[in-house]
């Protein structure tokens, strides 16, 4: 495994001191057991920003990339990945973070590099770049950190890049993983954990939020839509 344990040791600066998974995390250190780790959880939790954390604690770009990424749009980066500590078995031979909101950015960053593989992800759609880093980008025996990586992505495209992870982790990639989508949460073997305000705690697929809610509305979208708008 290439993140065993994820602890503070420190004092953690600014907005992300407030956060649930922040005040979990201060007094309970995370155990990583999966080849394939899975956050759920509300908007606000602090799941974007603890994957973020992580990224930068193991020397990839804030906004994207692999470690030996450098470019930079923007200055909102938390300052959680000061004071975690990362307790590893291994090393990855790869270290990729991947988020959905700064993608444009990652894409214009591989454009600027002048011809490589991806240099021309800024001429494709969202989703058809997303799945272009997927299939071409990620290998064997990687640490792979994606923040809502379906931004963008059809359903298909979703059950599509399901595979893609499960297969990685079954060739040693160690996958953790940020999302909303219950396609994504459905990955075989995936340890699914939920933060909330009581704490980081394993749940079961069939109890995630986004799997109940869609099903709920699914099975009777009309009458969830005019509860909604009454």
């Amino acid at each position: 495994m290439f993140v065993d344990r994820v602890r503070i040791d420190a004092e953690v600066r600014g907005y992300a001191a407030g956060l649930d998974v922040v005040k979990h995390l201060a007094s309970s250190p995370l155990t990583l057991t999966s080849q394939v780790t899975v956050f759920t959880g509300d908007n606000g939790s602090g799941k974007s920003t603890l994957i973020e954390a992580i990224a930068v604690a193991r020397g990839a770009n804030a906004e994207g990339g692999s470690r030996n990424a450098r470019y930079a749009t923007r200055k909102s980066v938390s300052a959680l990945w000061e004071a975690l500590t990362i307790t590893r078995s291994e090393n990855p031979s790869d270290v990729f973070f991947l988020r959905g909101e700064t993608y444009l950015g990652l894409s214009e960053y591989y454009q600027s590099l002048g011809a490589n593989p991806l240099s021309d992800l800024v001429e494709l759609s969202h989703g058809q770049g997303l799945m272009r880093i997927f299939r071409d980008r990620f290998g064997q025996g990687a640490l792979l950190l994606l923040d809502e990586p379906e931004d963008g992505l059809s359903v298909f495209a979703q059950l599509e890049l399901m595979g893609i992870l499960w297969h990685l982790a079954d060739a040693g990639s160690q996958i953790i993983m940020a999302t909303h989508s219950p396609v994504l949460l459905g990955i075989p073997d995936a340890a699914l954990l939920e933060v909330s305000e009581d704490g980081i705690h394993p749940i079961r697929f069939e109890e995630c939020e986004a799997v109940t809610a869609h099903r709920e509305f699914i099975a009777n979208p009309n009458a969830t839509a005019n509860f909604l708008i009454q």
